[in-house]
């Protein structure tokens, strides 16, 4: 029978890494549970993998400031709520809702709600191996490219990480657009922590002005809560400067409370990007934790898809 102190124990892979070590510590003085999660998170990571997860921890302690706490409540909190959608998902091959009236008919997503989601998804960013992959490509291939002067949207940059990683591109021109100001208003403390800002805007993609145009646009986990979906991704691609570049990714099998657009295959990915007029440069596939993608596609399980792309 396992001991709590052998839940708790940090993986022998955190040690020295300080910033990580101290989230993953206050995580499991929650759920201790947790433990046997993390270990095979970090079991056998390569040293610049986490080289890297430990510089993304320490902008997550900025952010997170004095409420890291809280943040590891939410973090709890949203996984509980991903394997409830996850058990009715495995049951019936579909997600719960359908349409953005549904989610908000179903659950709301008042501003307590998102307010726990949001701290979850910040740590899911460290916890999360598909995630953290997937951040890793954005700014090692997407951000990489980003030059003195140039200007970045991200449409829906929630907690505030990936447009905080834009931010810090010497000369960039940072913009983010979301529906909801509490979101807005989330994303410019977390900037503000960290140091940085940005010209944050609610505007609804819909509806935003067609002569906005913009070097770099990224749509990270965007595409999957939206009604319409393929417009979104028009509109996403019409926003694109020529010669400029779109990031995407769509997570394919990964049922979430607010998820109502289902992807079954990174190749069912693939074509709905071509299909919007876009042109692949580069893409990349990251199960989720615990999984190969050959056992993630036989099981149905999360892949991240990662496609940098241009008009």
């Amino acid at each position: 029978m396992t001991t709590p102190t052998e839940h708790t124990r940090l993986p022998e892979a955190l040690e020295g890494r300080h910033a990580l070590s101290r989230i993953a510590e206050r995580v499991l003085a929650r759920w201790p549970e947790h433990g046997d999660f993390l270990a095979v998170r970090f079991g056998g990571c390569e040293e610049e993998h986490l080289g890297f997860c430990e510089s993304v921890a320490r902008s997550v302690l900025a952010i997170a400031g004095d409420e890291l706490d809280r943040c590891a409540d939410g973090y709890r909190w949203t996984c509980e709520r991903m394997l409830e959608e996850d058990y009715h998902f495995q049951l019936t091959g579909e997600y719960r809702y359908r349409t953005f009236q549904e989610v908000l008919d179903g659950i709301g997503l008042d501003a307590a709600y998102m307010a726990r989601y949001t701290d979850g998804l910040l740590l899911s960013q460290l916890f999360w191996v598909n995630q953290t992959r997937a951040l890793h490509r954005y700014v090692t291939d997407f951000l990489a490219t980003v030059r003195e002067g140039d200007t970045l949207l991200e449409v829906g940059p929630g907690h505030g990480l990936l447009l905080a990683l834009a931010a810090e591109r010497a000369g960039a021109r940072v913009t983010g657009w979301d529906v909801s100001e509490g979101s807005i208003a989330c994303t410019r403390e977390a900037l503000a922590r960290l140091g940085h800002t940005a010209r944050l805007h609610r505007q609804d993609l819909r509806t935003a002005p067609a002569t906005k145009r913009f070097d770099h646009v990224v749509a990270s986990e965007l595409l999957e809560h939206v009604d319409e979906p393929e417009a979104a991704l028009r509109r996403l691609r019409d926003l694109v400067r020529p010669g400029g570049r779109l990031f995407v990714n769509i997570p394919v099998n990964s049922p979430a409370p607010d998820h109502i657009n289902l992807w079954r295959t990174p190749e069912e990915v693939t074509a709905y990007v071509r299909d919007a007029g876009l042109e692949v440069l580069t893409e990349a596939v990251f199960p989720m934790t615990g999984c190969t993608e050959d056992e993630a596609r036989a099981n149905a399980s999360t892949l991240s898809c990662v496609l940098i792309c241009r008009p």
